[in-house]
């Protein structure tokens, strides 16, 4: 096992304990214990939710049309994110980026999609999506991607992504 496999595992068996802590302590409250190590850059308490959600899936795997617990695809692992603290977004990935509201990268928060197209196995062009979650890092469950597989975070900088980059959309105010 590895340690981000490790961590991840940590991290899901912990979920309940900090959701109830968070809960008790008023989920509001943005000195309230985080989900893991990784920190989520400053924002409204609904960014914050939907990016620790997301982070929750750290680890899982990636299985196409799989929405969670325990795979999930690009577009699924962000509408299970939303999904979970009550926020609306569509589950079909161009849906998801027609619906938004387009922005600069320079501008994104925590819980702001980003999609990039990128070449699939059979030569065709594909859309994905990622989580931002700070400067220079998102969250995206991939088939391989990029030189990852399943729910792993990713450098937004590097040179893979930045070639690939199409749209950045903010779905919450």
């Amino acid at each position: 096992m590895t340690a981000l496999t490790a961590m991840a595992r940590a991290r899901r068996a912990g979920a309940l304990v900090l959701i109830a802590v968070a809960t008790l302590a008023g989920a509001g409250c943005s000195s309230a214990p985080r989900s893991s190590d990784h920190e989520i850059a400053p924002t409204t308490d609904t960014r914050t939710a939907v990016a620790d959600a997301a982070m929750q899936s750290l680890g899982s795997a990636y299985r196409g049309g799989a929405t969670g617990p325990r795979a999930y695809d690009d577009s699924g692992l962000v509408y299970a994110a939303y999904r979970s603290v009550g926020a609306a977004l569509p589950r079909d990935i161009q849906a998801q980026l027609d619906t938004g509201k387009p922005i600069e990268l320079a501008q994104a928060e925590p819980a702001d999609l980003l999609f990039f197209r990128v070449e699939d196995s059979q030569g065709g062009d594909r859309l994905v999506v990622g989580l931002y979650t700070q400067p220079g890092e998102m969250l995206m469950a991939n088939p391989g991607f990029g030189g990852k597989s399943g729910v792993a975070l990713f450098n937004t900088d590097d040179e893979f992504w930045e070639q690939r980059l199409i749209g950045v959309v903010r779905q919450l105010p």
